[in-house]
């Protein structure tokens, strides 16, 4: 067995670890796709603007949900499951079949109320208008509005958990193989994503307590993600050492503010997510810092004792010291980190924040 296939072998040896959720609510898991074929946005047309706006917040919902712990599988850009931490998936089935549940009672209701819905909107006077045909828009709306029994069927809530246990079947030609190569990446791209949407930077020098919740999701997702590098582990461990150092309920600013800017400014990218550099954060407290060294002007060089003859073991032979002088190589000048930034660091492949 060369490398390659080792390599690859470990990698597949994740799918044990994991299960393939997927949901699919309303005919349609979200997708913006070119071709319009999911059918709310046919039969929307028929009713008022927004009569399925409860069917996208389910599906929201579960899709966040699901997110929180798990990463999306992609295949050709197209979003088909999403993998899921052993360890997390009996919570998240408990969270969807919730879901699944509110999204039922609701549907109940809406298709109790359809046809009154239909009624006003074909008497509404934006519809009293005449089409080309000579019909008015009112009677095409009676005529094509959709129906209780076809809305029954078309509006479901379909979730499912699987475990995957062997890919023999195709061998390197099992698109699962490239899927689970992206697994990290992709995992870190969401992240990211997550961060720039909640995040506005650290331009204002100060922030609210609620960006608490953002480092929160980042170190629950990052906590699931372990399972597929130690890498999310460190960034869990990092984001615990922040919630711990700041404070709950008032605004965030100086020193701890720089430790939340340092912290989530990194996970704007999944690149600075995944990369090697460690961070280091160390308030230094400037008065206690060690003087910088002019330039030109030679330090002063401790007086260290010499050896005398009498402190020589039995059978030692004195060392010869050389009388000649010798330049002495100054002190290093010591670097103090910014106000603004963290100092980076790559002593390590560690995230760390020095507290």
């Amino acid at each position: 067995m060369n490398q390659a296939t080792t390599v690859a072998s470990s990698q597949m040896a994740i799918l044990k670890d994991v299960v393939l959720f997927d949901f699919i609510i309303g005919g349609s898991t979200g997708e913006k796709t070119v071709e319009a074929d999911d059918f709310i946005r046919e039969v929307g047309k028929m009713l008022p603007r927004g009569s399925f706006s409860w069917v996208s917040k389910y599906r929201s919902e579960a899709k966040r949900e699901i997110l929180k712990v798990g990463v999306a599988r992609r295949i050709h850009n197209r979003v088909r499951g999403y993998f899921v931490p052993l360890s997390e998936a009996a919570g998240l089935s408990s969270k969807m079949t919730d879901i699944k549940a509110r999204f039922m009672k609701e549907k109940a209701e809406f298709l109790a109320n359809l046809p009154r819905i239909v009624d006003e909107w074909a008497n509404a006077p934006v519809n009293a208008s005449s089409t080309n045909n000579g019909k008015s828009r009112a009677d095409l709306i009676r005529l094509h509005a959709p129906k209780t029994d076809d809305m029954d069927r078309m509006l479901s809530f379909d979730i499912s958990a699987t475990g995957i246990q062997s890919t023999s079947f195709f061998g390197e030609d099992d698109a699962l193989h490239a899927e689970v190569k992206g697994l990290v990446g992709q995992a870190a791209l969401e992240i990211a994503e997550d961060v720039r949407k909640s995040w506005k930077g650290p331009a204002a020098g100060r922030t609210s307590s609620r960006v608490l919740g953002l480092i929160r999701r980042v170190r629950n997702k990052a906590e699931a993600m372990g399972v597929l590098s130690m890498k999310f582990s460190r960034l869990a461990e990092v984001c615990d050492k922040v919630l711990g150092a700041v404070p709950e309920g008032q605004n965030i600013e100086g020193v701890q503010f720089l430790m939340v800017s340092s912290l989530l400014s990194r996970c704007m990218k999944a690149e600075n997510i995944l990369s090697e550099d460690s961070v280091r954060f160390d308030p230094l407290d400037v008065e206690s810092a060690a003087p910088a060294v002019t330039p030109g002007v030679q330090p002063p060089v401790a007086n260290v004792p010499m050896q005398s003859q009498s402190d020589l073991a039995i059978g030692d032979t004195a060392p010869a010291f050389d009388e000649s002088p010798k330049p002495s190589s100054p002190l290093p000048t010591a670097i103090l980190p910014s106000a603004a930034e963290p100092v980076a660091s790559t002593q390590d492949d560690t995230l760390e924040l020095v507290l």
